[in-house]
C-alpha cells in the first residue's frame, strides 16, 4: 500500500521580483585602475555616506553602454552609479552617474516601485568618467547663519559646492547632509574630493517639491564683495573648516 501524505513545505525566502531596469550610457574612457562599478539606490537625496545606499551587484566593465536590472523592494528610490579604483574603498564622492528627471540636468529623478511584481523599465542613466573620483577623507565645513523669517513650507536645506560655475550637471556638486529648516544657524560638512570649488551655496527644499537650483537662498562671497569665494581642497586628507555663509531672507 502506498500512503500519500500531504504537508506544507517551507520554500524559504521568496526572491525579490520588483525593481528598476534600463540602460547605462558611459561617456569617456574607462580608467585603467577601475576595480568595479555598481549601481546604487538611495531612499533620500542627497545620500551622505554609504549607509544611505543600497548597493547592487558588480556590473560588467568596458564598453559604451550596458543594460541593467536592479531588484528592489517596493518603495521610492534615487539611482546612481558608483566607481571604485583598485586597492581603495567605496566613497560617496565616487558617484559618477545619476538618474535625472527628464529634461532637467539638476534634478534627481525619484522612481516609485508600486508593488512586489513590477519592474519599472526605461530608466536610463548617463555616467561620465570625468566625474569618477577616488574615495578620500577631505571635506569642507562651516556654519550657515540665517537672517530674517524663513519662507513657509520649507522642509530642510543643504549646502552645495560646485566645481564649475555656472554648473553643467548635478555631478558638478558635492553636498552636505540634509539639515533642519527654521533654525538661526547650523553647522555643515561636505565630503569634497580634492578640487577647486568655484561656488558654495545654500539651497532649501520646499515640501512636496523636487530639489531645484531655483531655491538657492545664499552663496559664499568674498568679504565686502559680490564676487564668489572659491574654496580649494588641495589633498585627499584636507579638512577645510571655517567656511561661513550668511543667508538673508526677503525683507532683511
Amino acid at each position: 500500500m502506498v500512503m500519500l501524505i500531504s504537508c506544507e513545505m517551507d520554500h524559504g525566502i521568496e526572491p525579490i521580483r520588483s525593481g528598476i531596469s534600463g540602460t547605462i550610457h558611459y561617456y569617456g574612457d574607462w580608467p585603467q585602475n577601475t576595480a568595479e562599478v555598481r549601481i546604487v539606490a538611495a531612499t533620500k537625496f542627497p545620500p551622505t555616506d554609504l549607509n544611505d545606499l543600497i548597493i547592487g551587484d558588480i556590473l560588467a566593465t568596458g564598453g559604451d553602454s550596458a543594460a541593467y536590472t536592479f531588484y528592489l523592494d517596493p518603495g521610492e528610490y534615487y539611482l546612481g552609479l558608483v566607481w571604485r579604483e583598485r586597492n581603495a574603498a567605496w566613497g560617496i564622492q565616487s558617484i559618477f552617474g545619476i538618474y535625472l528627471e527628464q529634461g532637467n540636468p539638476f534634478s534627481p529623478g525619484l522612481i516609485a516601485i508600486p508593488d512586489q511584481k513590477t519592474i519599472i523599465t526605461g530608466k536610463d542613466i548617463t555616467a561620465d568618467f570625468a566625474y569618477a573620483k577616488r574615495a578620500t577623507t577631505s571635506s569642507i565645513s562651516g556654519t550657515v547663519k540665517f537672517n530674517g523669517s524663513w519662507p513657509q513650507n520649507v522642509e530642510n536645506f543643504m549646502v552645495i559646492a560646485s566645481t564649475q560655475f555656472p554648473p553643467q550637471s548635478l555631478l558638478d556638486f558635492a553636498f552636505s547632509s540634509l539639515l533642519p529648516a527654521n533654525v538661526d544657524s547650523a553647522n555643515f560638512s561636505i565630503s569634497a574630493a580634492p578640487d577647486t570649488y568655484r561656488a558654495i551655496g545654500v539651497v532649501i527644499k520646499i515640501i512636496d517639491k523636487p530639489w531645484a537650483l531655483d531655491n538657492i537662498v545664499g552663496i559664499l562671497l568674498k568679504p565686502g564683495s559680490f564676487e564668489l569665494q572659491e574654496i580649494v581642497v588641495p589633498t585627499d586628507t584636507s579638512q577645510i573648516a571655517g567656511v561661513n555663509i550668511n543667508v538673508y531672507f526677503s525683507g532683511q
